[in-house]
């Protein structure tokens, strides 16, 4: 019997089978994530040698002759003084250089001078990097093509090959399939000039098959060939690559290629038509000169035998038009632009789920995480809505509910991990601004932060000179000495006589941003805790002076910090204390009274910097307000409520020696630390969406809304907890349908949220039937129930009595048949709906700087546990004070025309009793893992 001999490498997509697994010369890849940064350099590392081999064997000229020799081959025109290179080209010729100076001049095993080691290492790097969007130009998929693909394609015989395993954890757990579809885009391009094998389990296949079903057709489809691409041949490759190379040229001439994509390679076209066409605006003369210069690139044929000159596409011209142009008649690679086309199909991860949702949406969460690799482009700081909209997005209603002035917000709200840690949104209105960004740690979060507040959007759609002035008149007196309050008032730091205007301003302040944000790109990883420390400082004072301007401009400003893996931070007890300890650092520091930066009235001891204050006065019943208030969001956030609150205590006793022994007045610094997901902050979040919508639900209403939200919302063995930010989405979505919604229309709204995050007390395939039902316009049978909940026979079985047994749902006789559909009203109450609501103990704290004689207005009412004192009263001044809201502003009291529901959200103050004067007057530095201070 012959032995079977195993096929020759080809150049293309390939399955892996029995007989391709391993290559005796093939490179091999392993683990292959749809992050391309993750394993795309590797694969470049370790295909250089390879390379440099190729060239050896290819040329044994120096290396100059050898480079460019190869990039005329490759690139013709390329060392023109005409034409302009573009991005792609400048980088791939850096590649060729590079690659050939490796292979040729540092060939050798002797030892290398010091400058020879550095630029072999310069060498190496741009060779490693070409296509990643690291490369000397950041250039993307298209120098990956021109240079190691094209090189290889062009001096290789026989295809060498590249064995890709694929992760299939990551590929199946993956949110935005963007982040698949440029992975899978430079697989094609690494195809075009050698032989990838891709090895998938059978379970993978079938993922890539639902959620990339073209690209799996062209690439991993078997019906045609068993282990091969059946459309990716050579000479199909040999097209699209006289295609590119005929029009690429183009990126400069936007016209010519409106001209191409006028035309068709069936009907020809007359000089004097195309001149009437009007996308294109150009006159016939033009026309002809255009169609000269396409027509020497074998473009376009033109017809010269009638009276007037007819024009028409080329074979060539049409397969350039179909894979070099988009549908905007930009210029785009041919292997980008086939997959561009067919990975933008199939949004959801199993295209057999059926959902109440609109096909192809993706809801709020899912959008949030997808924010793209800003490896591979994507920007640090993004817009959570559009800027330019007229009124608050439900998107940002959704943060901005949820938030309460003044305070720390806890959220439980099982959340996923962004995509890139280091995105931060930014959102804001007329009088709002947010920002949303992810934990990374004390010393990267706290960047994150000031990269967004001073990033390039809010300098140019919030912190504007139309709102700030361009002399900042506009956020203080005009009457007062500009500088000098915003120097020794609101204490803006990098701000002197030099920056008394905008422009000044911002170019001196995006000057300190760009550089504390490259100290802290070297120091995210560093031990150095002395430069860590500075850039602490550095860092919160930076965030401090640009909250002072966006509370003198009139902004509400909040930040929302979702921290994902809330369980391992509370496990690990370092990380659980650099976590509180930031939030204690960095809260008290936005802080103002008035004109004055809250943090100098009340903790700075330097006496330098007690110098350079204005003089202010102290009512015994003022207080502090924030410059941005706080909402931080994970799965179990609310656990860790004492230990921050406890953290937060100990340090606003650190207060100024003199203010905690009563011989200096000043106004009390207090901040609330809430839990948003108790009964009556979710009546706060229900009364705020009903006065901003103007809708007019009776008391009796709201409470069962409340009951609603608290069953609907909340963790599955609890009806007392709900997470604020899904009872704002149903609440809109019911808004949407109904101006005033019952709550039977706010649970039918509810239903179209993930089953998840609905009904958590019932199984999963219960939850997927009863949403059904909701959403159903009329009585659903067995098999319309399994067809549109997407669920088995067997899991209906098992889950119908469950949902049978529920409030609103009940049976109904149609033609003789059983149907099941809900009612709009209860007729019964079920046990868990009876629960008494109770408000937890740590529902609401608030923790104070220090005494003062008077009670805290929040805590009216309530007998606090503090330490009474008298200071003197310093100077009068004549700086007013304005607050953003009423010091006895109740946010979270319900009103009294409601007795029988539970009680209000009065605060329950924390406040501790000192036995003795507090001695430490200086604000002491916090040491985490690293010795680091904050």
């Amino acid at each position: 019997m012959r032995t079977r001999q195993p096929a020759a490498p080809e150049r293309g997509v390939h399955l892996i089978t029995d007989e391709t697994a391993t290559s005796p010369n093939g490179l091999v890849c392993t683990a292959v994530t749809p992050r391309r940064t993750e394993w795309l350099p590797d694969l470049l590392a370790e295909l250089r040698a390879h390379t440099e081999d190729t060239i050896r064997n290819h040329s044994r000229t120096d290396s100059w002759r050898t480079s460019t020799a190869l990039c005329s081959q490759l690139h013709p025109g390329w060392n023109s003084l005409d034409d302009a290179w573009t991005d792609d080209v400048a980088e791939a010729v850096a590649y060729t250089h590079a690659i050939t100076t490796l292979a040729t001049t540092y060939d050798t095993t002797e030892e290398l001078s010091r400058y020879h080691q550095h630029r072999h290492a310069d060498l190496v790097d741009t060779v490693e990097s070409i296509g990643t969007g690291r490369g000397p130009v950041n250039a993307d998929l298209g120098a990956l093509a021109k240079g190691p693909v094209a090189l290889h394609r062009e001096l290789d015989s026989d295809p060498r090959v590249i064995t890709l395993l694929l992760d299939g954890a990551a590929w199946t757990s993956l949110n935005d399939r963007r982040t698949g579809v440029r992975a899978l885009a430079t697989i094609a391009v690494l195809a075009h000039g050698f032989c990838v094998r891709v090895g998938v389990s059978p379970a993978l296949q079938r993922h890539l098959s639902a959620r990339y079903p073209q690209w799996t057709d062209a690439h991993l489809d078997l019906t045609n060939s068993r282990d091969r691409s059946p459309t990716r041949g050579h000479q199909q490759s040999r097209q699209l690559d006289d295609a590119w190379a005929a029009i690429n040229d183009l990126d400069t001439e936007p016209t010519k290629r409106r001209l191409l994509a006028c035309l068709t390679d069936e009907d020809a076209r007359s000089y004097a038509d195309l001149a009437n066409e009007s996308t294109l605006d150009i006159a016939e003369g033009t026309i002809s000169r255009y169609v000269l210069d396409l027509e020497a690139r074998d473009l376009v044929m033109v017809d010269r035998r009638g009276q007037r000159n007819t024009v028409q596409l080329t074979e060539l011209g049409q397969t350039a038009v179909e894979a070099c142009l988009d549908d905007a008649q930009a210029l785009i690679h041919p292997n980008q632009h086939q997959l561009g086309e067919r990975l933008t199909t199939t949004p959801q991860e199993v295209t057999s789920t059926v959902s109440p949702r609109r096909p192809g949406a993706l809801t709020t969460e899912e959008w949030l995480t997808a924010t793209g690799e800003t490896a591979d482009d994507a920007e640090y700081v993004q817009w959570l809505t559009d800027p330019k909209a007229s009124s608050p997005t439900n998107c940002h209603q959704r943060f901005a509910t949820v938030a309460a002035d003044d305070s720390i917000t806890l959220v439980d709200d099982p959340l996923d991990a962004f995509e890139d840690g280091r995105v931060a949104y930014l959102s804001h209105t007329d009088t709002e601004t947010l920002v949303v960004l992810q934990w990374g740690g004390p010393l990267a979060t706290l960047g994150r932060l000031a990269s967004a507040l001073l990033s390039e959007k809010a300098l140019a759609e919030v912190l504007t000179p139309t709102r700030l002035g361009n002399k900042f008149e506009n956020i203080t007196d005009p009457t007062e000495d500009t500088p000098r309050i915003l120097q020794r008032g609101h204490q803006v730091g990098w701000f002197s006589d030099d920056e008394a205007t905008y422009q000044a301003w911002r170019d001196r302040i995006t000057t300190v941003r760009d550089q504390l944000l490259a100290r802290l790109a070297e120091l995210t990883a560093s031990d150095d805790t002395a430069a860590r420390s500075d850039l602490f400082a550095d860092l919160h004072g930076l965030v401090a002076s640009v909250t002072q301007l966006y509370q003198a401009a009139g902004l509400n400003l909040t930040t929302t910090l979702r921290v994902p893996d809330t369980a391992a931070l509370a496990r690990n007890p370092t990380t659980r204390a650099d976590f509180c300890t930031f939030l204690a650092k960095t809260v008290p520091k936005q802080s103002v009274y008035c004109i004055h930066s809250g943090y100098r009235l009340l903790f700075e001891d330097r006496p330098e910097k007690l110098r350079r204050r204005l003089p202010y006065d102290v009512d015994p019943t003022d207080r502090l307000d924030l410059t941005m208030s706080w909402v931080i969001a994970g799965p179990t956030i609310t656990e860790l409520h004492e230990e921050i609150t406890t953290t937060l205590q100990a340090e606003l006793t650190t207060v100024r020696e003199a203010i905690a022994e009563g011989t200096e007045d000043a106004p009390t610094l207090a901040i609330p630390v809430r839990d948003a997901t108790t009964y009556p902050a979710i009546r706060r979040v229900i009364d705020e969406v009903a006065m901003t919508h103007d809708v007019q639900w009776t008391p009796r209403e709201r409470q069962r809304l409340v009951r609603l939200c608290l069953r609907s919302f909340g963790p599955a063995d609890t009806t007392r907890r709900a997470c604020p930010y899904d009872v704002v989405a149903s609440l809109q979505q019911a808004l949407n349908e109904s101006h005033h919604p019952t709550p039977a229309d706010v649970e039918r709204a509810a239903a179209t949220l993930p089953p998840e995050r609905f009904r958590p007390d019932l199984a999963p395939t219960a939850t997927k039937l009863y949403a059904t039902l909701l959403r159903a316009e009329q009585p659903l049978g067995r098999s319309e129930l399994l067809e549109r909940a997407d669920i088995s026979a067997s899991s209906y079985d098992r889950r119908l009595r469950d949902v049978r047994a529920l409030d609103r749902v009940y049976a109904v006789q149609v033609d003789g048949h059983r149907r099941w559909t809900t009612r709009a009203t209860r007729t019964r109450q079920s046990a868990g709906t009876l629960e008494t609501h109770q408000q937890p103990i740590t529902a609401h704290q608030v923790v104070t700087s220090h005494a003062t004689s008077q009670p805290h207005p929040e805590s009216a009412g309530v007998r606090p546990t503090t330490v009474t004192t008298t200071h003197p009263m310093n100077p009068p001044s004549t700086h007013a004070c304005h607050h953003r809201h009423p010091p006895d502003s109740h946010p979270d009291e319900q009103p009294p025309d409601h007795p029988t529901e539970p009680p209000s959200d009065q605060p329950q103050p924390t406040t501790m009793r000192s036995d003795h004067p507090t001695v430490q007057a200086t604000l002491p530095l916090h040491s985490n893992q690293r010795g680091d201070t904050q």
